[in-house]
């Protein structure tokens, strides 16, 4: 009896001192999501993604191709549907694949010095390079860094530490085989993800040359049944863009879009895997490139999401809505540059801005990639934000690839009363080493040919710029010369100039320059020459100085000539105001002028800027000593690049300063279509002038670049 009771004693301790199980396991499994690529179709998976939100259906692991992993890594790191959606929805997609520096972050006499070349090609040493491919993804790249970097320096770069498991496919060209990635830079393989060949630059990775997922894999199902065997799959088809009837007009793009499909088709089926659920949206035939469909294709993802989902069931219900992740800021600890062979870092120290222990969070890594891409020293960069050792510090990685040191361009120019003109300009953009960029130019056109060289420092960091530059043309034409007769000449003009400069924030610029300028005439006695001093102040807040653009344009500038001989002092000035108006109409006022005072040579008589001129009038063939002009226009866009346009402009012109009231009034209006094109603005109309005389005029190429002192 006592046996049993021990017995029975020491099963009653063993009972109370084992552990009590635990209670089962009731968060729903949820589902491994898998999302397709499609192009600008996979912003659907944006609206699918809130309608699974708003149903409670837990996304436990996610996989994507091209767009579809876009989407999911950066849902993956934590961002909700809505602030995708919100991201999404305010995208300006034809900045985003631009290439082009923002005006506000680049100098703006690197903008004003910039010529519109018909063909410009890179050299590298004398041999042209041709361009990686069509469309950059550059700023893509800065994007997805500056919004998934922060999480992984917090998580590390193992997809499987990140909110929601991940895996992101690729397609490499050189073993011809589907590549799967489950750790590393996250930003890098999305960007590898949706390379699509020819239109974006392939992704180098190691001994890989890696282009859109889609290419093998675009809906990897199997990717997600391996590595979450123990979840149910739901796919996302979005890639089905195949037209429904034979398109009418098939652009390259379309073309493009039904060869890759068709070459991609049967390597996908090798892949092919049936999921327990497949959700096909209807997108109305939208194509890859419908960016601009942006917030139909949310809806229509999110509105046949939820009617999809309703008919779905047996779906596992569960998973509460995401509130979203903002990253937070952290400290730079180091800064690291790696492909910067010919470019030294003091140059690339100019336009950095950024410093070990600063603040980073995703805008300003953002505006620090930009600020440096603005220099023009780099055709690709990668920013990466990487782990350091200390509590919410970063290191900044940039991976650089160089500018091919030089360029040559061609510029055409055609008008009507001046012929043909050409320019050839070569540029260097990385003068010893020092990001110092030199630039010659040469050319001609109907009985003139110049040579320029320039040479300048670019920097915005030091607030100031260096400039040495010379010039020379050689001019056969008509020219007053005092009395009432226009001889027909031969004279040569020349002229060197240094300029200090300071650029203030982007859009302005305040310049002194000590210059020597003079003029010989074939078959006259010598040369003609006098040194100049000059100040001058500009502001243009156009984005695109080249083209009325809207904003505001202030240029005044004055010079002293200190000569014993012919001291004289000039001024001018040239002001716009650019402004949209209801209508879509874009108009502007401007005046212009020139005004010369003292013992001045006669052959200064200034015909001013090849970029004015009156309707009805031979471009600037009103010569005049001093001149107060100004000009009214409005136009408006008809059909893409094409314009109408109406303008009216007004000139007063007076021999000198004292005889201002025995002046002659000029006039004239004219109507134009044009069309916007590569190589400047296109330009065909009548004009009329004080007169009743009607002159039509065609014009090709930039204003400015119609010939010295036309």
């Amino acid at each position: 009896m006592r046996v049993h009771l021990v017995v029975i004693v020491l099963f009653a301790l063993a009972v109370s001192s084992s552990p009590a199980k635990s209670p089962p396991d009731t968060a729903p499994r949820g589902v491994a999501l898998v999302l397709a690529g499609g192009g600008a179709r996979g912003l659907a998976h944006v609206g699918f993604l809130k309608a699974l939100e708003e149903s409670n259906i837990r996304v436990s692991a996610i996989a994507g191709t091209s767009m579809g992993a876009l989407m999911a890594g950066l849902y993956a790191c934590g961002y909700s549907a809505d602030q995708l959606d919100s991201l999404t929805s305010g995208m300006d997609w034809t900045r985003l694949f631009s290439s082009t520096p923002i005006p506000r972050l680049s100098l703006l006499p690197d903008r004003i010095r910039g010529r519109q070349d018909l063909i410009s090609l890179n050299l590298r040493g004398l041999t042209p390079t041709l361009p990686g491919s069509a469309v950059s993804n550059m700023r893509i790249g800065f994007l997805l860094s500056g919004m998934t970097g922060p999480a992984q320096v917090l998580k590390g770069f193992s997809f499987d530490s990140l909110r929601i498991p991940l895996r992101v496919v690729s397609s490499d060209l050189l073993t011809r085989d589907r590549i799967v990635f489950g750790g590393g830079e996250l930003y890098k393989y999305q960007l590898a993800s949706m390379a699509i060949p020819g239109i974006f630059p392939p992704f180098i990775h190691d001994s890989l040359m890696l282009v859109d997922g889609g290419v093998f894999d675009n809906m990897p199902v199997d990717v997600a049944e391996k590595a979450w065997p123990d979840l149910p799959v739901l796919a996302v088809n979005v890639g089905n863009a195949n037209p429904t009837e034979f398109p009418d007009a098939p652009s390259l793009l379309t073309v493009f879009g039904l060869t890759f499909n068709a070459l991609s088709a049967r390597v996908n089926d090798s892949y092919r895997r049936e999921p327990q659920w497949l959700f096909t949206p209807d997108l109305h035939n939208s194509a890859v490139w419908s960016f601009e469909l942006t917030d139909s294709l949310i809806s229509w993802g999110y509105n046949q999401g939820l009617a999809w989902i309703a008919e779905n069931p047996d779906l596992p219900r569960g998973g509460s809505q995401r509130v979203g992740w903002h990253p937070p800021n952290f400290t730079v600890r180091n800064i690291m540059f790696s492909g910067n062979n010919n470019v030294s870092l003091r140059a690339i120290d100019r336009w950095l801005h950024v410093s070990r222990g600063d603040t980073l969070n995703t805008e300003i890594a953002m505006e620090v990639a930009e600020n440096l891409y603005a220099s023009g020293l780099f055709s690709m960069i990668r920013m990466s934000m990487l782990p350091a050792e200390g509590r919410n510090q970063c290191d900044l990685a940039f991976t650089l690839t160089e500018n091919d040191p030089g360029t040559l361009g061609l510029g055409l120019s055609y008008n009507s009363d001046f012929g043909l003109d050409a320019r050839l300009t070569l540029e260097q953009k990385n003068t010893f080493n020092r990001g110092i960029k030199t630039i010659v130019n040469t050319g001609g056109g109907n009985e003139y040919a110049f040579l320029e060289l320039s040479s300048f420092t670019n920097t915005m960091h030091t607030n100031r710029y260096f400039s040495v530059s010379g010039s020379i043309y050689q001019i056969k034409g008509s020219e007053p010369d005092g009395n009432g007769a226009n001889p027909s000449r031969i004279w040569t003009d020349h002229s060197t100039s240094l300029t200090i400069g300071r650029p203030f924030m982007w859009y302005g610029i305040v310049e002194f320059a000590a210059e020597w300028k003079g003029r010989s005439y074939t078959g006259g006695t010598g040369t003609e020459a006098f040194p100049l001093l000059s100040a001058t102040y500009l502001t243009d807040t156009r984005a695109n100085p080249t083209t009325d653009s809207p904003g505001v344009r202030l240029f005044l500038s004055a010079g002293w000539c200190p000569q014993n001989s012919h001291p004289h002092t000039s001024v001018n000035w040239d002001i716009e105001k650019i402004g949209i108006l209801p209508g879509s109409l874009t108009a502007g006022i401007s005046t212009w002028g020139s005004v010369l005072l003292g013992e001045n040579y006669q052959w200064e008589n200034s015909r001013l800027t090849a970029s004015r001129g009156i309707p009805g009038y031979r471009w600037n063939s009103l010569p005049s000593r001093e001149r107060v002009a100004g000009s009214i226009f409005a136009s408006r866009k008809v059909l893409g690049p094409m314009f109408l346009e109406a303008r009216t402009a007004g000139t007063y012109d007076f021999s000198s300063v004292d005889q201002y009231r025995n002046g002659d009034i000029h006039w004239g209006a004219g109507l134009a279509c044009g069309v916007n094109i590569p190589g400047g603005t296109a330009r065909l109309g009548p004009g009329w002038n004080e007169n009743g005389k009607t002159q039509w005029t065609f014009s090709y190429g930039s204003d400015y670049s119609f010939g010295p002192g036309r």
